[in-house]
């Protein structure tokens, strides 16, 4: 292979999000637990039903925490999509979310998670919103201050 192929090929990595991205990386960053800071479902803020949410992952398994209730199962992420996907499947036997796969997208900014799902279909939201008379939900997330 000539200098000149070389460079050509090795110039395209930068812009080729999958070999940019370290595998993992991302899946590291959402380790540990997590607290809701807002709950948007259907078009309108849901933050008093869902008071004190914590998301905990640990490797590629999560729990959701509310009360007395938990949800748990494996996070799928692919951090090469624009924006990001994220896909919570449960593994319960019982509750509201029970052999439910969940499609959805992730971002993490200013220190925060933001994470939109869909309850209800295998449609991935399109972008990070909830709006009314949809089965979407958007939540943000700030990490747990120990």
């Amino acid at each position: 292979m000539s200098r000149v192929s070389v460079f050509a090929l090795a110039s395209l990595f930068p812009i080729c999000p999958a070999f940019a991205a370290e595998p993992g990386a991302d899946l590291k960053a959402f380790q540990g637990k997590w607290v809701l800071e807002s709950a948007t479902l259907a078009g309108r803020d849901h933050l008093d039903d869902f008071k004190g949410l914590v998301l905990t992952i640990d490797g590629d398994k999560y729990t959701v925490t509310v009360g007395t209730n938990t949800d748990k199962g494996t996070i799928t992420l692919d951090a090469a999509k624009s924006p990001k996907w994220i896909t919570l499947a449960s593994s319960e036997k019982a509750g509201p979310f029970k052999g439910r796969t969940m499609p959805g997208l992730y971002e993490f900014k200013d220190g925060k998670l933001t994470v939109c799902l869909n309850s209800e279909t295998d449609d991935r939201p399109a972008k990070f919103e909830a709006p009314a008379k949809t089965p979407l939900m958007l939540f943000v997330f700030q990490r747990e201050k120990k």
